[in-house]
């Protein structure tokens, strides 16, 4: 359909010529821009011109030979409702006239009473009304199909009565009801225990105001009883002349189940963690008294008893006080390498290299193990403090799981920057261990329990017989 200033085809079906004629000369003394003018006497010729012509606007008597009121209108087919109609009709057919307008003619003239400016405005407003109502449809059509193939579930109801006026396809799926079942529910009946003065209190808040608002998080109910957690967002519309709310829901049951199962295993993860440390703690406080009972005790025991036999005995005294010189110095020895082993190292003040090479050479004296160091690419003043202390420690836990269990004669320690991580790989050629036989002991534990602080990995490779790979990697940042 061509625009109001640019050259119009007119198809004018009278059968009067007179009337044909003063139409005529009105259209041509209008101001439009007018191409040519066509003319039929039967309804039957305006429907060839209309298959073979490019037709802008139809003037239609209703009196035709071959038609009568309003089958002149609808006669016409596919074309009455393509273009727009301007009925010519005389004082009897106004009525006819008025029907025809409601099923989508766009003006009507009385014939005898119209000049060329009457005419002129009718032209303007029919096809102004006409592209209106065709931009209108296409927006209808682009919000229906828009609407109809979202694949979000969505649906529209009733501020006043909250009944459900449309559902789309995705909302039938997803809840399983029918259209014609959603359109005898309410939307109350969605919400597990809906409550409808509640919902109509929803519906007031947001009465009137033109922005999208969130519902937040909701519970709905499918058909079959499944409870489903859903994100809700309304609008308020107008829907065929009554107060309306879209609505579109996003169902969310997934990830709120994901991060329930997320949080019980943080929960089960913090509840191990916890038990790791009191064992850890029973364990060390177990051997402290094996040590202080077995070692430190009996020394001192035996060093008592020579001071107490000393004092009777003058002949052996010199060599019994220089006996429990020897024993009790031992027994200092003793104490003082359990504190040692209990106190926080001074990295602060000496280091972590430095740290780390005392507990090394320890074990060197106390177990003959030859121990090689291979640390480079660390710079220490960029690693903070715990990350070293948990570093020592887990050097300290895994040399103290290679003495007690390995059997090992060699163990290579290496420490380095690679890439973001710090990486720490304690290697010994004791009995190994078969990972997936080896329930995981509290060393172990805490180990991995100290490194998933910093969000670090732990890898372990064993097999019996061939000692064991620990590689730890610690983030340098946080």
């Amino acid at each position: 359909m061509s625009g109001i200033n640019a050259s119009l085809n007119i198809l004018a079906v009278e059968d009067n010529p007179g009337d044909i004629f003063l139409l005529k000369e009105f259209l041509r003394a209008t101001d439009l821009s007018i191409r040519e003018i066509f003319e039929a006497g039967r309804l039957s010729d305006a429907k060839q011109i209309l298959e073979g012509e490019q037709i802008d606007l139809v003037f239609l008597d209703l009196s035709l030979p071959d038609s009568f009121g309003l089958e002149s209108y609808t006669g016409l087919g596919l074309p009455a409702r393509r273009l727009p109609v301007i009925l010519l009709t005389g004082l009897s057919d106004t009525s006819i006239a008025l029907q025809a307008l409601a099923m989508g003619a766009q003006d009507y003239l009385i014939k005898g009473d119209f000049d060329e400016k009457l005419l002129s405005r009718a032209i303007r407003y029919s096809l102004e009304r006409k592209r209106n109502l065709e931009n209108l449809q296409e927006s209808e059509a682009r919000y229906r199909e828009l609407f109809n193939n979202n694949p979000m579930p969505m649906w529209v109801f009733d501020m006043n009565t909250l009944l459900f006026l449309e559902a789309n396809g995705a909302a039938i799926r997803h809840y399983g009801y029918t259209n014609a079942e959603f359109l005898k529910m309410s939307v109350a009946d969605l919400r597990l225990r809906g409550d409808p003065a509640a919902l109509r209190k929803e519906v007031e808040d947001i009465r009137g105001d033109g922005t999208v608002q969130q519902k937040g998080l909701l519970q709905h109910v499918r058909k079959n009883g499944d409870i489903i957690f859903v994100e809700v967002a309304w609008h308020n519309i107008n829907y065929m002349g009554r107060p309306a709310i879209l609505a579109l829901a996003s169902d969310v049951t997934e990830r709120i189940v994901l991060e329930n199962e997320l949080n019980e295993q943080r929960i089960l993860r913090q509840r191990q963690i916890t038990e790791a440390v009191i064992l850890a703690q029973e364990k060390e406080r177990t051997e402290i008294g094996k040590e202080l009972h077995d070692n430190v005790n009996q020394i001192l025991g035996a060093s008592n008893l020579y001071v107490n036999t000393a004092m009777t005995d003058e002949e052996m005294r010199q060599e019994l006080l220089e006996r429990s010189t020897v024993l009790i110095s031992r027994a200092i020895n003793e104490i003082r390498k359990i504190s040692k082993s209990l106190i926080t190292p001074g990295l602060r003040e000496i280091g972590l290299l430095e740290s780390i090479e005392d507990i090394t050479d320890d074990m060197k004296v106390a177990k003959g193990i030859h121990i090689q160091l291979d640390i480079h690419n660390i710079v220490e003043a960029e690693v903070d403090e715990q990350r070293k202390l948990t570093l020592f420690r887990i050097i300290q836990e895994q040399l103290n799981n290679i003495m007690k269990h390995a059997k090992a004669t060699e163990v290579l320690i290496r420490l380095s920057i690679e890439g973001p991580d710090i990486v720490l790989t304690v290697v010994d050629n004791g009995m190994g261990f078969d990972i997936s036989r080896h329930r995981k002991g509290v060393g172990i534990t805490n180990i991995i329990s100290r490194t998933e602080l910093f969000k670090g990995k732990v890898e372990i490779q064993s097999k019996p017989g061939d000692g064991c790979v620990l590689t730890v990697r610690l983030p340098v940042g946080a």
